[in-house]
């Protein structure tokens, strides 16, 4: 995938080569098709555009949005429900395809087409090289006005820019399990590879979180021949809406004039909903608006504010934005009708093993109870302490006092250009964030189109930048 190009080229690093770091690629790349760079991914994942999200390669792990409103360029939002059937993917995977003529293919698919798109917008730019570095960021350190990224090989890589696209903070061991930390039936983390495989078939589960990471599990429990019981329990026992059928249409208007507080802007989106409720229209036709209005809603929040929001209105707002698709909200219906999921809403205390079981005590409906299972998987979603501990090149950027949490606890703290900025809230031109790390400052980066418009923005200033190092290099005398 290699071009020759001239000999003093910028050099971009990418940390991170899941969707947000390869969108930003596949934008600059396809956007500024002429200019000379060289781009390293560092990504240990054997294939880009997957990450978190997308590596999974389970068949039964889907988009939860019907592909043609997957949109990775904003002026073609069907481009990935073409490419489905151009490229043959719709043949292989009939269960994707619903009665209304939508698909909802597996997630592996979409990073194959993600993957795609970057290898055509490659072609086209012949300035440009592009190397996937299947290693791990150690650590970054700065060096003149750029940086030096040592890999875990040992290798350093001298920077112009380095863009931080590491995804979300880690999910922490809520507290309440921190004696059963180490026991082989405690599962932390449920997309490490293998990591329900051992699960026996007629053995009871109890899965801690009621979102759409507890629905994959259920999803893969259930392929891999599971029909024991499962219980699921989160604070509010909330499980992910399933997406309406009815073509949405974004309505209403929630940043122009600007909500007086958190509690104001509820009650302006709950007012619109009823209204169109009544109309005989669905709830999504709001909060498709709100959605894509999200980053100028939350600019004009204060920072109490936002935090009210996040402390109690995040839970119904991740249940009603992150749907189900079909095939889930099938199995969730179905199990729940049969009694083979249980959903509890109630707060863990304790849990403890007992012989050869594990006993949860938690507090539903103000009542003690306590839950009796074999294996418990931790489903709780991304992490919201602010540590970077758990990233080392997050960790030595932190420690140098070159990045710092947002006042949020979602990702790193970055200007409105994703500038990162330091201890001392001075942006770093040459440091950017693509991607949910930089929610904290845009707002919500979590889905689809946010979490591809976002990296574009990135990929466009950026390519200003290499543009001025460009022309500052042809400048030097010989």
């Amino acid at each position: 995938m290699n071009h020759t190009a001239p000999i003093a080229r910028p050099h971009v690093v990418v940390i991170g080569g899941g969707f947000s770091g390869t969108a930003l690629t596949l934008h600059l790349l396809r956007d500024a098709p002429s200019l000379p760079v060289r781009i390293t991914i560092v990504e240990p994942r054997p294939a880009l555009a997957e990450g978190l999200a997308y590596s999974t390669q389970a068949p039964e792990h889907r988009i939860n949005v019907a592909a043609a409103r997957m949109a990775v360029f904003a002026e073609t939002p069907d481009d990935f429900d073409v490419w489905f059937y151009e490229s043959g993917q719709a043949a292989t995977d009939p269960d994707a395809l619903m009665a209304d003529g939508s698909a909802f293919p597996a997630r592996a698919v979409f990073a194959a087409y993600v993957r795609a798109r970057l290898t055509q917008a490659l072609d086209a730019a012949p300035a440009a090289t592009l190397r996937h570095a299947r290693l791990r960021a150690e650590s970054v350190a700065p060096l003149g006005a750029g940086f030096v990224v040592t890999l875990s090989d040992g290798e350093r890589l001298t920077a112009d820019v380095v863009v931080l696209a590491t995804g979300h903070f880690s999910p922490e061991l809520p507290s309440a399990l921190l004696g059963l930390a180490g026991d082989s039936a405690l599962i932390a983390d449920p997309w490490a590879p293998g990591a329900l495989a051992g699960i026996d078939p007629t053995e009871r589960v109890a899965i801690i979180g009621t979102g759409l990471t507890m629905a994959d599990v259920l999803a893969s429990l259930r392929a891999q021949g599971n029909r024991a019981p499962v219980t699921a329990v989160s604070r509010r026992g909330l499980l992910p809406r399933p997406r309406t059928r009815t073509p949405v249409i974004p309505i209403g208007q929630y940043a122009d004039p600007p909500s007086r507080s958190a509690s104001a802007l509820l009650r302006r989106v709950r007012t619109a909903i009823d209204a169109r409720t009544a109309e005989g229209r669905p709830w999504e036709d709001v909060f498709d608006a709100v959605r894509a209005q999200g980053r100028a809603i939350w600019a004009t929040l204060s920072p109490d504010d936002r935090r009210r929001l996040l402390r109690h209105a995040s839970p119904y707002w991740d249940v009603h934005r992150y749907q189900c698709s079909p095939q889930i909200a099938g199995l969730l219906q179905s199990d729940q009708v049969s009694g083979a999921l249980s959903v509890v809403a109630g707060r863990l205390f304790t849990a403890q093993r007992d012989g050869g079981a594990l006993r949860l005590h938690l507090r539903h409906h103000g009542t003690p109870a306590t839950l009796t299972c074999g294996r418990i998987i931790i489903c709780i979603g991304p992490g919201r302490r602010g540590s970077f501990a758990g990233n080392p090149a997050l960790h030595s950027l932190a420690k140098a006092g070159l990045i710092r949490p947002d006042a949020y606890g979602l990702g790193i703290a970055v200007n409105a250009e994703a500038q990162a900025l330091d201890a001392h809230s001075s942006p770093h031109p040459a440091l950017l964030v693509a991607g949910p790390p930089a929610r904290g400052t845009w707002g919500e980066l979590m889905g689809l189109p946010q979490v591809s418009a976002q990296p574009r923005e990135v990929a466009c200033a950026l390519a200003q930048r290499l543009g001025a190092l460009n022309r500052t290099v042809m400048e030097l005398p010989a």
